[in-house]
C-alpha cells in the first residue's frame, strides 16, 4: 500500500499543512514558517532523531535505516520537505513507503516577488503589441 500524498506550499505556509503527530524532514534549507512545538527531524552522524528545534536535513543513504526510529508515541507522520526536483525526496519517500511510514511530501513552490510581475516597461511593450496585433 503507497502512503505518500504530496501537496505544495511556501516555506512562510507551511503550518497550513502540518497537524498534530507530524514532524518535518526538511530536506531544502529553507527556514520554514512553524508553530512553537513543531517537531523536526535531525541528523547526528547520520542518524535521524526528533527534536523540537528547526533543523535540516544533508540526506545521506545510510539514513534509511534510522528512518524506523523515528515513529514513537508523539510522532504519527513524517513530512517531508523539499524543493522541486529534489532527487533525495523521492529516496526518501520510497524508503518511508517500503517501511510503511505514514508520510505526506511537501514540495515547496518559489514565492513570488515584486519583481516577478510586469513593471511600467513591460506593460507599455505588451500594450503595444496587443494594438499592433488588433486587440485593443
Amino acid at each position: 500500500m503507497i502512503m505518500t500524498r504530496e501537496c505544495s506550499s511556501t516555506a512562510d505556509a507551511i503550518t497550513g499543512v502540518l497537524l498534530a503527530g507530524d514532524a518535518v524532514l526538511n530536506l531544502s534549507q529553507q527556514p520554514l514558517n512553524t508553530t512553537a512545538g513543531t517537531l523536526f527531524v535531525a541528523a547526528d552522524a547520520g542518524q535521524l532523531s526528533v527534536r523540537n528545534a528547526p533543523a535540516a536535513v544533508q540526506w545521506r543513504m545510510d539514513m534509511a535505516s534510522s528512518l524506523k526510529k523515528l515513529r514513537c508515541d508523539a510522532v504519527g507522520r513524517i513530512v517531508v520537505i523539499s524543493e522541486e526536483n529534489c532527487s533525495d525526496a523521492a529516496l526518501v519517500t520510497r524508503d518511508l513507503n517500503a517501511q510503511g511510514i505514514p508520510h505526506l511530501h511537501c514540495i515547496l513552490m518559489n514565492s513570488c516577488d515584486e519583481h516577478s510581475f510586469m513593471d511600467e516597461e513591460d506593460t507599455e511593450a505588451v500594450t503595444e503589441r496587443l494594438r499592433q496585433l488588433g486587440y485593443i
